[in-house]
């Protein structure tokens, strides 16, 4: 890591609330790099604190501040300086966000917040962290285009690579899924949040789990111990 906002980044991979990391001014760090650490390769946040060179990008403003022979005020000056490098970081990361990434960060806020009802806001937590961006753009496409059995397709086939979505062939209101996983509890929350999400009201889906329902004349579904009957 390099910049302050890698370890910001460097929390979230390690589930750790950014504003629970802690950014120390230290007082001999490197002046090629920000985050003073002993390995330049480390991309995970050991501790609940950050070291910080506060003259890498800002010696105009620091300089004086944290002068090496100025003692007085340590915790003052401390407290400021996390402070500071917290309402930093949240600029630096988004500095780069396009219309569509505030678009997308406004609708995981919603779902969190309950804007789109409690299931909602109790299955988006069941979604995984790089699953999440993407469901999320699906979400968004759903809303331009209307409800779309494709794009439960896509969301299925993103969280369960093995998953097969068929149209039921006595109604066109019936959905066939095959998850192709053992279910659990988790998953159960996982498949109601995406029905929620992309199936219309009126469309009735029929779960499949760890064993796929026996199709006529093809023989890999029709093992013995591993079918379905429907």
């Amino acid at each position: 890591m390099n910049y302050a906002w890698e370890a910001a980044l460097a929390a979230d991979r390690c589930k750790v609330a950014r504003e629970d990391v802690r950014y120390v001014p230290v007082r001999n760090g490197s002046p090629y790099t920000e985050i003073a650490q002993e390995s330049l390769n480390n991309r995970d946040i050991d501790e609940g604190w950050v070291e910080i060179n506060p003259l890498y990008r800002f010696s105009k403003e620091f300089s004086a501040m944290f002068d090496m022979d100025l003692e007085a005020y340590g915790k003052a000056r401390a407290l400021f300086f996390d402070v500071f490098m917290q309402y930093l970081i949240q600029i630096d990361l988004r500095q780069s966000l396009s219309r569509q990434e505030y678009a997308l960060r406004f609708l995981l806020e919603e779902l969190g917040q309950g804007v789109w009802g409690s299931r909602a806001a109790r299955g988006i937590d069941y979604v995984k962290r790089h699953e999440l961006r993407p469901l999320l753009c699906l979400i968004v496409k759903l809303h331009r285009c209307g409800c779309s059995i494709h794009l439960f397709r896509e969301a299925m086939r993103l969280m369960y690579p093995d998953s097969l979505v068929y149209a039921g062939t006595e109604s066109v209101r019936q959905v066939l899924v095959y998850v192709g996983v053992k279910e659990t509890e988790e998953g159960r929350q996982r498949l109601t949040f995406l029905r929620d999400m992309f199936l219309p009201v009126y469309c009735e889906a029929w779960l499949f789990w760890e064993h796929h329902f026996g199709i006529i004349d093809v023989e890999e579904t029709m093992e013995l111990d591993e079918t379905v009957l429907f």
